[in-house]
Parts: structure tokens; sequence; C-alpha cells
């Protein structure tokens, strides 16, 4: 078979396989790559026509002149394009088969997202309600801790409030009560002498029952350093519970007022609030604990952080007092509190009586200063000096 034949049988056969490739592609039809080669190679071989024979052998001559080169690559050149032609329908397999995978991938892939998106909805819905309680609980704990990180303060109206205000004497010798017989157990006030508990303008204690309320306590003497019953010119005992603040300046050591925003504008009219700060502590436990550290916190709403270390140490008729007062813990922190603002300040009727006579004083001066200045430039106003 000379080379020209064999050219024109491949051509013939690339033709038959596109047709039958084609022809596939159409039908889609799920017959096997093999079906679309159904047409054996003899009859494309047989079915070349009579004139390319003769057209061969007329051609025979120029053929028998090329050199061997030409046979070798023409003989190449079908082979590669038979390869060709067989890949053609493999590609076209793997294409059609990517594109029916594809859409079963990405359902699949869809379908498992959206589950997985559902458990992750589902699963931040509880978180973001949590974080919205805590939020309201945040919300509620910053309403209760009012201004400037402390709890809710209530305004008092006590007899030493005010320019002309002055100690209430009973009130201050049931406070002294309450101190002596509930306080005293843990705090101290190192700072206060007991001879001052008679004063006229503190719980005015006559001096026997002074020296009497002194040999109560003892204290060590420091020249014998034995111990001995403490005297009016003593101070009242240090703490007797490790890490009990001193009560002698507590009063004026807290403030209960400090807006608004922090700057202290109300302290003007309402006062520091010291006293008001004690009675709310001691007025504002809930009854709730909890442990931290090994250590018992009780929850009070008036304290900055909410707990505190200390007990309650007020309850109803935990005292009896002498005047027939009814012993509730909101009377006994009023008494209590109005002792200790004695205790931190004890000549505050003196200094307020000082303070009204400096006043009225300095009226006086002034309206003798503006006499005299009339007086001295009345002949000079309204004439003409320099003449």
């Amino acid at each position: 078979m000379t080379l020209r034949t064999k050219t024109l049988t491949a051509v013939a056969a690339l033709t038959i396989l596109a047709g039958g490739y084609s022809l596939a592609q159409e039908a889609e039809t799920d017959q096997p790559a093999d079906a679309q080669q159904s047409i054996p190679e003899s009859d494309a071989l047989t079915e070349a026509p009579a004139g390319a024979e003769a057209e061969s052998e007329a051609t025979e001559g120029e053929a028998a002149g090329q050199p061997a080169d030409a046979e070798e690559a023409g003989a190449e050149e079908p082979a590669a394009d038979d390869a060709a032609a067989e890949e053609a329908p493999a590609e076209g397999e793997a294409t059609d088969g990517d594109a029916a995978e594809q859409p079963a991938d990405a359902a699949e892939e869809a379908g498992a997202e959206e589950p997985a998106a559902d458990d992750a909805a589902a699963e931040e819905a509880p978180a973001e309600d949590e974080a919205s309680e805590g939020a309201a609980a945040d919300e509620e704990h910053a309403e209760a801790a009012g201004d400037h990180g402390g709890g809710h303060i209530e305004d008092i109206s006590f007899s030493f409030e005010g320019p002309f205000g002055k100690y209430d004497q009973f009130q201050l010798q049931r406070g002294l009560q309450v101190y002596t017989e509930v306080c005293s157990a843990c705090h101290g006030m190192k700072f206060v002498p007991l001879r001052t508990l008679g004063d006229s303008g503190g719980p005015g204690l006559p001096e026997d029952q002074v020296r009497a309320y002194a040999a109560e306590m003892t204290i060590i003497d420091e020249e014998t350093e034995e111990e001995r019953p403490r005297l009016p010119t003593d101070h009242f005992p240090e703490n007797t519970t490790a890490g009990a603040p001193d009560l002698s300046l507590m009063a004026k050591a807290r403030a209960g007022f400090h807006g608004p925003a922090g700057t202290g504008v109300n302290q003007l009219i309402k006062g520091i609030g010291g006293p008001e700060y004690i009675h709310a502590i001691l007025t504002s436990y809930t009854g709730e604990e909890q442990e931290q550290a090994g250590t018992v916190l009780y929850e009070n709403t008036a304290f900055p952080t909410g707990y505190i270390g200390m007990t309650p140490p007020l309850s109803d008729d935990l005292v009896t007092y002498e005047d027939g007062t009814k012993a509730t813990v909101d009377q006994m922190a009023r008494d209590v509190s109005a002792f200790l603002m004695w205790t931190a300040e004890p000549k505050l009727s003196d200094r307020k009586q000082v303070g009204l006579v400096s006043v009225l004083f300095l009226i006086v001066l002034t309206g003798l200063l503006y006499v005299t200045n009339k007086r001295l430039w009345a002949p000079y106003k309204g004439k003409n000096l320099d003449r």
C-alpha cells in the first residue's frame, strides 16, 4: 500500500470517528466509547474509491522519488492523528462525567453546609441569650451601685446637719450603747479619749459614769507593764480583730454622696454623707452569702463591690435602750452613725457657734466699713478739685 493510500485511509477513519462522536454527543446516550467505533476498519478500507487507486498509481513515480525520510514522516503523521482521535472521545466522556458529578457534589456540599449553619445558629442563640442576660444583670448591678461605684445611699436628716444643727445628746448615748455592746467586739477607737464622753456637746455623761465606763476596760500600764483598769484620761481600746478598721474617724473618712458624675456638687446640699454611708452599710444586708478563697462574704447592696466580709452586726432588739426607744435595725444604725460622727468631729457644735458669730461679725464690720467710706469721701464727691 502506497503512502497516499495510507493517508487517505487514515483521513477516512478519522472522519468516521468524528461523525460517530458528534452523533453520540447529540443523542446523549450512555453507550460506551467502544460503540462509537462500530464500523470495522476493513469496511473503511474497502470504501476507498477506485479513482483514488488510479491516482495512487499515477503518482507512484513521484512517490517513488521521495526519500525514505518522507515515508517515515508520512507514517508517523497518521499514527499521531489516530492517537488524537482516540483521546478526543475519552476527554469528552471525562468532561461529561465531571459535569454530572459537579451538581451532585455541589448539592451534597450545600446540604452539608446548611445543617452546619443551622447547628451554629442553634449554638449561637443560647450564647446570645446568656450574653443578654449577663448584660441585663450588669445593668441592674450598675443601677443598684449608683454613682461612683457605690450602692444606693439614703439621705437621712440627722439633727447635726445644717448651719444651726447640733448633736442629739440622747441619740449619742444610745449610739454609745450600740457601739459598746455590738461594735466594740471587733472595732476600736484609739483616737478618742474616754473623758470626752462627759463633754456638753457630746453624750454628756456624768463624771462618775465616765469613770465607771472607763474602769470596765483594761490597759497595759507603760511603767509597770501590768494590766490595770482604764482611766478617763486614757483612750478607747484598739481593734480586737485583725483587719477590722478603726472607727474613730470613719464618719469623716467615708463619703456617701459623690454626684453628679463624681464631681461631689451635691455635697454642698447633702453634706459629705459619712453617717449616711455607715447607716446604709449596716442596713443593706440581703442575707445572701458566697465563699471566696476560704472566706465567707455577705451580700451588701450599699458596699461598692456588692459583698463585704463583715457579718451582719445588727438585728432587731439586739440591745435594750434605757429610754424605752424600740431597738430596730434602722434605729440602731442611725444612733451608732450619729455617735461615730461625734467621735470624728466632737467639736461640731462649738465650731458652728463660732462660725455663726464670725459671720455676724463680718456682716457688722462690712456695714461699718461702708459707712466709714461714705463719711470720708462725702466732702469731695461731686466737686471739681482741679480749681
